[in-house]
């Protein structure tokens, strides 16, 4: 049986304390947690995983909108 494991995805998090670092790669970083996800979702399927396991926050809190649970989806 194979599996895999992740945990704390928190997708779409707003990443607050990134607006104090003027120079930082805002745009990149947002989006990474949705590229993480996606990544993880292409390697259960290419490695033909049983099931996935996700602990943790899969989501950063409360919604401000519904755009991470589309996604999810």
């Amino acid at each position: 049986m194979r599996f895999i494991h992740a945990a704390d995805i928190h997708l779409d998090s707003p990443l607050h304390g990134l607006s104090a670092y003027l120079d930082a790669p805002a745009e990149m970083l947002r989006n990474s947690t949705r590229d993480a996800f996606t990544a993880l979702v292409s390697t259960a399927i290419d490695e033909n995983a049983d099931f996935v396991v996700i602990a943790g926050d899969l989501y950063d809190g409360t919604w401000c909108d519904h755009n991470a649970g589309i996604f999810f989806l």
